[in-house]
């Protein structure tokens, strides 16, 4: 069985000759904007990708490079690819969705001189000019009959529905990157508190990793986030942060380098606890005025260490004032006070509020002592917005969080309980789960099931379920596979 699983994940994923291919084609297509064909960097680079291209050609026939969903594919392999790592492949892309295509599939016996006619062709693609229906025309009158522009499709109508072999191996990863992450944290505040040099290069590389995972497959890191009893709630709650903030600034589409320090900044945002007494930290009772006064010295202390610990760049610029201006409102009440000339919070300062506020909540760890779901913490946050929160920013977390958040217990019409693995946005009733127990107890061996899909019709999610209730650790049910 397991084999079997192997050989069906293999097909699904794409290897290396895959992702080179991927990568050469978005290399030759910007080379082609900014150089003519017969120059010699045109040459070298329309070489490299027609070699590549005939090992493809050879193995599928013809070849197709298509996007979906935010995923690239390879001849319905899906490549390991971050399009904004590359320079020139997030502009085409963006350019594909404004003329509406979703890809380009070359016959097999096309010659070299047709492709490297193809890509001067494209050169002098103009979206407000063009659409998909003008550039076919064009390329039958420019003889390029074997080359295609395919229409951009939702994944519900292809084939590219991500299958549970693939989602498995998605959460491998996840779980990998995710603990890497929590990981660095601790080597960040045991090497702070030893007055220890801080490995900058490692954390931005874990971040990197996040980022990766995210724009591959947030859902997955998602669920991990929505674990709760961590043995070390101070290291989660920071890689919780980051991964929730992380997950919003690629729904506000921020580029690459931006991403990165937002991940950076928010993983520090809490390092200013590390100078506040440890009894206090681990207490048990609710906290005195005392302990408050305490408390609210964090972000200070925060922002004077990360200067103090860390070779001042960009990254170590936001990071610093994200950590000063999380727990400050809109209105400017929070903490720390501002005495002087107030100005408004940076956009990864509010992130970072909101997100710091929401996983305290449902966490029910440190100040704040019993968990809130969800749902009643967005419902809480929504009602306070107006003073502490971004409204607009706090209206697309919510979206990430979903009905039925990732990694949250289900009870489903058929009597079964169900763990949501992934949310599905064409439609927020019908996610992705993980069925692991029905009427007569667990299951040995969950069932995946896209609710989506009209063989499981008679499924539906009737309500969220308290796993406490049911005497069930809804860590057990994220980390089994």
């Amino acid at each position: 069985m397991d084999a079997v699983k192997s050989e069906n994940l293999s097909r699904s994923l794409a290897g290396k000759d895959e992702e080179r291919l991927l990568t050469l084609f978005f290399v030759l297509y910007k080379t082609a904007r900014i150089v003519e064909t017969d120059n010699e960097t045109f040459k070298r680079q329309s070489n490299n990708f027609y070699e590549q291209y005939e090992k493809a050609a050879k193995e599928y026939g013809e070849v197709v490079i298509k996007t979906v969903a935010g995923r690239y594919f390879v001849n319905e392999k899906m490549v390991r690819f971050d399009g904004s790592g590359l320079s020139g492949a997030e502009s085409v892309i963006n350019e594909w969705d404004e003329l509406g295509i979703g890809g380009v599939k070359f016959n097999h016996d096309i010659s070299k001189e047709k492709i490297e006619k193809f890509f001067a062709f494209v050169s002098d693609i103009k979206p407000n000019k063009d659409n998909l229906e003008i550039l076919s025309g064009k390329l039958k009158s420019h003889e390029l009959n074997d080359v295609q522009f395919l229409s951009q499709v939702k994944v519900s109508e292809t084939g590219n529905r991500i299958s549970e072999e693939l989602r498995r191996s998605f959460r491998k990863s996840a779980k990998k990157t995710f603990y890497q992450a929590m990981s660095v944290v601790q080597e960040v505040v045991v090497n702070t508190k030893a007055d220890r040099d801080i490995n900058i290069s490692k954390t931005k590389r874990v971040v990197h990793s996040l980022i990766d995972q995210i724009t591959r497959d947030e859902s997955s890191l998602l669920e991990l986030a929505a674990i709760k009893n961590y043995d070390d709630y101070t290291y989660a709650h920071s890689t919780n942060v980051c991964v929730y903030s992380l997950t919003l600034g690629v729904r506000l589409k921020l580029d690459r380098v931006r991403l990165s320090q937002l991940g950076f900044s928010a993983l520090f945002h809490d390092i200013g606890k590390i100078n506040l007494p440890t009894d206090l930290i681990r207490k048990p009772d609710a906290f005195d005025e005392n302990d408050w006064i305490q408390m609210q010295r964090h972000p200070l202390l925060g922002t004077k260490t990360i200067l103090r610990n860390l070779k001042f760049d960009t990254h170590t610029a936001r990071a610093a004032r994200g950590t000063f201006e999380h727990h400050i409102n809109d209105d400017f009440t929070g903490y720390p006070s501002l005495r002087y000339k107030k100005r408004k919070t940076t956009l990864f300062s509010k992130i970072i509020s909101i997100i710091d506020t929401f996983d305290a909540l449902t966490s029910g760890r440190l100040y704040i002592k019993k968990a809130i779901s969800p749902e009643d913490v967005i419902k809480k946050m929504q009602y306070q917005m107006s003073v502490k929160f971004d409204a607009f920013l706090l209206k697309i977390f919510n979206d990430i969080i979903g009905i039925y958040p990732t990694g949250s217990l289900v009870l489903l019409t058929t009597d079964e309980i169900a763990l949501i693995l992934a949310n599905n946005d064409q439609d927020k009733a019908k996610p992705y789960i993980k069925v692991v127990g029905n009427r007569d107890g667990l299951l040995e061996s969950p069932e995946w099931v896209d609710l989506s899909l009209e063989d499981n019709g008679n499924r539906k999610i009737i309500r969220k379920i308290n796993p406490e209730h049911y005497n069930l650790n809804i860590k057990d049910f994220i980390l089994e596979d």
